[in-house]
């Protein structure tokens, strides 16, 4: 979105959402170039801010790349990392998004960190997540990854019709708390967010919200239209919140 929608969907969709934002945490991540005017639009709200991506490095003499410390004093809170347009055009493999982890830790931003099976990749699925989830996470601590959020997206899942299905979903994100609780225990299972991404509309999100371990959705294209994000938070704060 340009700097003058993405205001207008901040301003749209927080008249919309109302009293759903006490009840759910809502990450909206614009790009660049509206990161500022967006944050000073949500002073005051529950909204929080996330940025697209960092630089792997934190030189700041980086023509063209934005490093975690330049999202931080921009005001974001949430960065998202790994997330497979970047890796296609960008070229990141799993140790560049590894090295950008704990560059977003050191600057104090929370990662959003994408995982999920390539599209061409045939190997099984356990196996896929396993080598991913061991690169990416290679030495953080405990205390470190509990503040994180996942978001499973398979390569496949993206810009199509409909969402992975809710049994793969399931079994997708099932795997990653499954994962995190051999390696760091229950207390670090139980506190992360799994959020399922790809194609999600609000006419999915019930379905995909039945799967036990999914605690969020994450929605791209069509969340652009502040109804329909708004709608998704709605399904979310009733069917996630006591």
């Amino acid at each position: 979105m340009t700097v003058v929608e993405s205001l207008a969907f901040v301003r749209d969709f927080e008249a919309i959402a109302g009293d759903l934002l006490d009840e759910v945490d809502v990450v909206i991540c614009p790009p660049f170039t509206a990161l500022w005017p967006v944050a000073q639009a949500l002073r005051g709200t529950r909204i929080q801010l996330g940025g697209q991506n960092i630089a792997p490095t934190a030189d700041p003499a980086r023509t063209g790349g934005i490093s975690a410390a330049l999202l931080a004093d921009v005001g974001c809170r949430w960065v998202m990392l790994g997330h497979w347009e970047v890796r296609r055009h960008q070229g990141d493999d799993d140790a560049v998004v590894n090295r950008k982890v704990h560059l977003a830790l050191d600057a104090g931003l929370t990662p959003i960190l994408l995982i999920g099976e390539a599209l061409h990749d045939r190997s099984p699925l356990a196996d896929a997540l396993e080598r991913q989830l061991g690169r990416v996470l290679a030495g953080c601590q405990a205390g470190q990854v509990e503040t994180m959020a996942f978001v499973y997206e398979p390569e496949g899942a993206i810009g199509v019709a409909a969402p992975a299905s809710p049994e793969h979903v399931a079994t997708g994100c099932g795997f990653i708390r499954g994962w995190l609780r051999e390696r760091w225990g229950d207390a670090v299972a139980e506190s992360v967010r799994i959020i399922y991404g790809g194609s999600v509309a609000p006419e999915y999100a019930a379905d995909l919200l039945a799967c036990p371990d999914v605690d969020g959705l994450g929605a791209t294209r069509r969340g652009r239209n502040a109804a329909t994000f708004a709608e998704i938070v709605r399904l979310i704060a009733r069917m996630r919140t006591p």
